[in-house]
C-alpha cells in the first residue's frame, strides 16, 4: 500500500532513531551524536555514527547509511511498507486501512489508536481542571510540594474532579466511545448493572508517558484523608499501558540521561519531580511497581550507569536490594545512594537542598559494598554460618555481572573487604559457576534438535564485499563533498550558488555528486531550501550511491560552522562563503588538470595531429585560467 508523502514524513519525524537503533546496537554519546558497532558487518570498534538531530546514521567502515526507515529495512529485512507500519505503531500514528491485514488486526489497531487519543484528551482535561476554580487547592498542594508551574506543565500534572462521571461525560462530548474509555483504563463498571463511572475521582493526576512523550496511563494521588482509599492508584494494564515496561519521567529525562551517560532511579512520581525541580534532570521512577528486567533493559538503551535512590526505611532498602540485583544482571554499572532512615528523595532534597544530594551521589556505594553493609545489618556476620551464607550471596551477585572480565577484580575487592584470601573466594566462585553450568547444560540437553545449524561467522571477505558494494561514493572528491555540504546545510546557500554563481550539475566531476546536486535542485525548486537533507533522506527513489554520499557529507569530521545542524548559517556569511569559494576553485582546478592531462596525452600519441595548433591554443588558455583562479574565486589559499 502506498502511503502519502506527508504521512511518511510525519512518521520519520516522530521516530527517534536513537531508540530504534538502540534496540539492537549499544550506542554511546560522542560529540553531538552517537557511535556504536555497525550491525551490517563484523565491527570490532565503533564505526557507525548516528545523528539524532537529522535522524540519520552512517558507517564509515562498510559505507551503510540512511534514515530510521532504511535502518529498519536493512537490519530486519523489511519492505518499505513493513518498516513504515512498524515505526507508525511505535510512534502511535494511525495509518490508512490496509486490505492486506485482517479485520481483527485492524480492530485492535483502531482500538489502540482510540485509546491513545482519549488518553491525550483526558490529560488535557485534567490539566484544564487543575487550572479552573475547583483546582485551586490542588495547585496550592503542588506548590507546597515545591513543584512550580513550569514543572507542573513539564510533567503535565492535573486534577481529576471529585465526581463519578465528569470525565466520562466530557470525553463523550468529544466523541469518544465507552469502549475507548475502557480500553484506556479511564472508567470502571458497576457490578450490579454494568454502568460506567470514572476511575480517577478527586485525585491529583500524574500522567505517565512512553519514551516518545505519548500519554499511556495515569498515576493518581488521593487528596482527602479517607484511609479506606489507597494513597496512590494507577491505570490498569491496558492495550497501551504495561507498567512493567514503563519508566516514569523517561520522556522528560532521556536527553539528559543520554548526554550525562547516567540515570538516577527513584521509587515514586513525587521523588522524581522534586529532584527535577532541584536541577537533577536525569531522574526517572519505576512507575509504581517493583523494578523489572524490562524497565532496566529499556533504560540501558540510554545509559550504562545507574544510581538507585530509594527510601531510607527497611522496605526501601529491601526494594533497593532487589532492584540492584536485577540492574547488575542487566549489565548496568550500579551505584547505591544511602539516605537517612525515614527519608525519601523528596523529603531529603527539601530538608537539605541540592548540594547535599550531590554529595550523597558522590558518596554512593558500589553494589557490592551496599549489599555487604545490608547483610551486616541483618546480623549475618555475627556467626560463622551466617558469614559463610553472606559471602556466598555476595559471590552470587558478582557472578551475575555479564562482563566476566570484571569478576576477578570484584572477587579481589570482596576478599580485601572481608579480609579473606583471593583463593578462598575463587573456590566459592568456581563452585557456583560449575553448578550454574550444570543447570544450563541440563536445560540444553532437554531442548536439542537434530537440525540445529550454527550461524556462520562473518569473514574478512564479507567486509571486503560490503566495502565494494558501496565503493562508488568513495570516489567523490573532497571539494565536491564540501560544496554539497554547504548547499545542504546552510540557509540560502543553494540560492547563492545557482542564482549568483550559476553552478549546475555539470560543475561536478563524479556522477554521484552530480546526481545528488540535481536531486537537491529538484527539492529546492519544489519546497525551497529548508531542511534539504531531511527531504532527501525521506525520498525512497534515491540510488544507493547518492544516499551513501549524503550520509558521508553529513558525518564529515570537520564542520563548516558549529551551527550547521541548526540550519541557521547565513550565506554569504564570510567563513562559509570562503569555504565555498575555495572548494569551487579546487574543483575547477581539478577540471583543468584532467583536461590538461588529456590534451597532453593526445599530443604525445599523435605529435603531428592536424588539430595540434588548436590543442596548443587550448593548453595556453587552460594555463592562463589556472593562473587566474585565485583572483576569479577571491581566494589566496589555492
Amino acid at each position: 500500500m502506498r502511503y502519502p508523502e506527508h504521512l511518511i514524513e510525519q512518521i520519520r519525524a516522530q521516530s527517534d532513531i536513537i531508540e530504534v537503533i538502540s534496540e539492537t546496537v549499544q550506542l554511546r554519546k560522542s560529540g553531538r551524536g552517537f557511535i556504536g558497532l555497525c550491525p551490517f558487518h563484523p565491527d570490532k570498534k565503533p564505526s557507525m555514527n548516528v545523528n539524532p538531530d537529522l535522524g540519520i546514521f552512517k558507517c564509515f567502515s562498510c559505507g551503510k547509511g540512511g534514515n530510521v526507515i532504511t535502518f529498519l529495512m536493512d537490519k530486519q529485512g523489511l519492505t518499505f511498507t513493513e518498516a513504515i507500519k512498524s515505526l507508525a505503531y511505535k510512534a502511535n500514528i494511525p495509518l490508512p486501512d490496509d486490505q492486506e491485514v485482517t479485520n481483527q488486526s485492524n480492530e485492535v489497531y483502531n482500538r489502540r489508536e482510540a485509546a491513545f487519543k482519549v488518553l491525550a484528551a483526558a490529560g488535557k482535561y485534567y490539566q484544564n481542571t487543575l487550572h479552573s476554580p475547583i483546582g485551586e487547592s490542588i495547585i496550592k498542594y503542588f506548590l507546597g510540594r515545591g513543584f512550580d508551574i513550569s514543572i507542573q506543565e513539564l510533567f503535565g500534572l492535573g486534577y481529576a474532579p471529585d465526581s463519578w462521571s465528569d470525565t466520562l461525560l466530557e470525553m463523550q462530548k468529544l466523541g469518544f466511545s465507552e469502549q475507548a474509555l475502557e480500553d484506556a483504563g479511564l472508567i470502571l463498571r458497576r457490578e450490579k448493572d454494568g454502568k460506567p463511572y470514572d476511575r480517577f475521582r478527586g485525585r491529583a493526576i500524574f500522567p505517565i508517558h512512553d519514551p516518545l512523550g505519548k500519554i499511556i496511563g495515569f498515576g493518581a494521588r488521593r487528596m482527602n484523608d479517607d484511609d479506606n482509599q489507597p494513597k496512590y492508584i494507577n491505570s490498569p494494564q491496558s492495550l497501551v499501558y504495561d507498567k512493567s515496561k514503563v519508566l516514569y519521567g523517561l520522556a522528560q529525562a532521556k536527553s539528559a540521561i543520554r548526554s550525562e551517560g547516567k540515570a538516577i532511579l527513584t521509587e515514586g512520581y513525587a521523588d522524581t519531580i522534586a529532584l527535577v525541580q532541584s536541577g537533577f534532570t536525569n531522574v526517572i521512577a519505576s512507575s509504581g511497581t517493583a523494578l523489572t528486567i524490562e524497565q532496566l533493559q529499556l533504560l540501558s538503551r540510554y545509559c550504562k550507569k545507574l544510581y538507585i535512590v530509594y527510601d531510607g526505611d527497611s522496605a526501601g532498602i529491601q526494594a533497593a536490594l532487589r532492584g540492584m540485583e536485577l540492574a547488575v544482571e542487566t549489565g548496568l554499572d550500579v551505584w547505591m545512594v544511602t539516605l537517612p532512615e525515614g527519608e525519601d528523595p523528596d523529603s531529603f532534597i527539601k530538608m537539605r537542598g541540592p548540594d547535599d544530594f550531590r554529595r550523597a551521589l558522590r558518596d554512593a556505594k558500589s553494589f557490592l559494598q551496599y549489599k555487604s553493609d545490608a547483610l551486616k545489618k541483618q546480623g549475618l556476620f555475627d556467626t560463622a554460618s551466617g558469614k559463610a551464607q553472606a559471602i556466598r550471596s555476595l559471590v552470587e551477585t558478582i557472578a551475575k555481572v555479564p562482563d566476566t572480565l570484571q569478576h576477578d577484580f570484584l572477587i579481589q575487592q570482596l576478599a580485601d573487604s572481608m579480609q579473606l584470601s583471593y583463593s578462598q573466594l575463587e573456590k566459592v566462585y568456581e563452585e557456583l559457576r560449575k553448578a550454574k553450568f550444570s543447570l544450563i547444560k541440563n536445560d540444553q540437553q532437554k531442548n536439542i534438535y537434530p537440525d540445529q545449524i550454527l550461524a556462520q561467522e562473518h569473514t574478512e571477505k564479507d567486509i571486503i564485499s560490503a566495502q565494494e558494494t558501496s565503493s562508488s561514493y568513495i570516489k567523490v572528491f573532497p571539494e565536491e563533498k564540501e560544496i554539497l555540504r554547504i548547499a545542504l546545510t546552510s540557509d540560502n546557500a543553494l540560492r547563492y550558488m545557482t542564482e549568483v554563481l550559476g553552478i549546475s550539475k555539470e560543475a561536478f566531476l563524479s556522477p554521484s555528486a552530480s546526481r545528488l546536486y540535481q536531486y537537491t535542485l529538484d527539492i529546492y525548486i519544489d519546497k525551497g531550501d529548508t531542511i534539504l537533507i531531511q527531504h532527501l533522506t525521506d525520498r525512497n527513489d534515491l540510488p544507493e550511491d547518492v544516499r551513501n554520499l549524503i550520509m558521508d557529507i553529513v558525518f564529515l569530521k570537520e564542520d563548516i560552522s558549529a551551527n550547521w545542524t541548526k540550519f541557521k548559517v547565513e550565506i554569504p556569511q564570510e567563513n562559509v562563503r570562503r569555504a565555498l569559494m575555495e572548494s569551487l576553485a579546487k574543483l575547477r582546478l581539478r577540471h583543468l588538470e584532467i583536461e590538461l592531462d588529456f590534451l597532453r596525452a593526445e599530443l604525445k600519441q599523435n605529435p603531428h595531429n592536424e588539430k595540434e595548433q588548436q590543442i596548443m591554443m587550448r593548453l595556453q588558455e587552460i594555463l592562463q585560467e589556472r593562473h587566474e583562479i585565485p583572483m576569479k574565486f577571491h581566494t589566496s589559499l589555492i
